[in-house]
């Protein structure tokens, strides 16, 4: 299961490939509270969480480039950012599986 990255670090961070369709109020329910929001709607990145892998992977899930307000209920792209693309494999099938187990989300990403 995936879990906050508190007090740790993210080394430089970078995306990989990997993204999935979700709202922000259902990450939040897997992810808690969002860590770092801007609400500059010009800023390439508004809102984003720092997490960890059941096996240690650190990553981060962000919004990139949506450049506009959106609803906590809308579903948005979300990106994935690692060190390299195995872990980025890693996070998002941790991320999949916390969607999956939810059981107040209804539907899989």
């Amino acid at each position: 299961m995936i879990k906050r990255l508190e007090n740790g670090t993210l080394g430089d961070s970078r995306f990989h490939g990997h993204y999935f369709m979700a709202t922000k109020e259902d990450l939040e329910k897997v992810c808690g509270e969002v860590m770092y929001h801007d609400n500059d709607v010009n800023e390439k990145t508004q809102n984003e969480w720092e997490m960890v892998t059941e096996c240690g992977t650190p990553f981060t899930i962000y919004d990139y480039k949506e450049y506009r307000a959106y609803e906590p209920f809308e579903k948005i792209e979300w990106h994935i950012g690692t060190l390299n693309r195995f872990g980025s494999q890693k996070a998002i099938d941790g991320v999949a599986r916390a969607f999956h187990l939810h059981p107040k989300i209804e539907y899989n990403i």
